[in-house]
């Protein structure tokens, strides 16, 4: 048996990143927790998608950026050197 369409678009949403559609799988998975005839199984279930929503969801973590020294002047190759100025 196929999966429903719902679970389809679900997928979906996680695999694109649509955040019009994760914010309408993350409702959805939360409706279908508190549905008054939702068994223990399915309540576990829809937590799990939820989750994978949720993640998809979230926006990628910062890249880390590290302090860098600044160079000093007068330091590189030859700057030791005397001038002509005498």
């Amino acid at each position: 048996m196929p999966p429903f369409s719902e679970v389809r678009r679900i997928e979906a949403a996680i695999k694109n990143k649509n955040a019009k559609e994760l914010e309408w799988s993350l409702w959805y998975c939360r409706m279908r927790q508190t549905v008054p005839s939702a068994r223990p199984a399915d309540i576990r279930y829809w937590s799990g998608v939820e989750a994978q929503v949720e993640a998809a969801l979230a926006p990628p973590p910062a890249e880390k950026s590290y302090p860098t020294k600044k160079k000093k002047a007068d330091r590189g190759l030859g700057s030791n050197l005397p001038s002509d100025n005498s």
